[in-house]
């Protein structure tokens, strides 16, 4: 077997040998390879199924506007240029144009757009504010980026899990 870091799989046993045994131990190897991985990861770049998650304030305020997901992964370029926004009352995340177009920008952004990670994305769905009816208006009839089609839809469910949407219900 190949040498890991000058060490060899077998200086890993956590225990003493046992004879009877005929698997070797890798849990400290494991341990090592995670932790040499989350060390050089960038901050907060924790992807769940392929997502990244988004804080989205207001640039001015500092206040909570969006919680947003990305799917830098995803295989077709339009995918990966979507931002999809939760809809706290529809318990949906809906792609929505013009986060995107924003998301896109270098400079001049409406809101500022922070990488976090399925945690805190968990947290955020509790507190974020129901979304205009204006906005809500405007997701639903594209003006770039999207076309109508494109406008998807995912449950908080199939993003957050179960117990983040059952959460969601009892606080709304």
């Amino acid at each position: 077997m190949d040498d890991v870091g000058g060490k060899r799989p077998h200086d890993y046993f956590d225990r003493a040998p046992n004879w009877t045994d005929t698997l070797p131990d890798y849990r400290s190897l494991a341990r090592e390879i995670g932790q040499e991985i989350a060390a050089t990861r960038p901050p907060n770049v924790l992807k769940n199924n392929g997502r990244a998650f988004w804080k989205l304030t207001e640039a001015d305020s500092g206040e909570l506007i969006w919680l947003a997901f990305t799917r830098p992964d995803a295989r077709s370029a339009l995918a990966r240029r979507k931002v999809w926004t939760l809809i706290p009352h529809l318990q949906d995340f809906m792609a929505n144009w013009f986060v995107s177009v924003d998301h896109e920008l270098t400079d001049q952004n409406q809101w500022i757009h922070t990488n976090i990670d399925v945690y805190e994305a968990r947290e955020l769905a509790l507190l974020v504010p129901q979304p205009k009816v204006e906005d809500i208006k405007r997701i639903t009839r594209p003006e770039a980026v999207l076309a109508l089609d494109d406008i998807d839809r995912y449950k908080v469910t199939t993003v957050l899990g179960k117990g983040t949407a059952q959460a969601m219900r009892t606080r709304r």
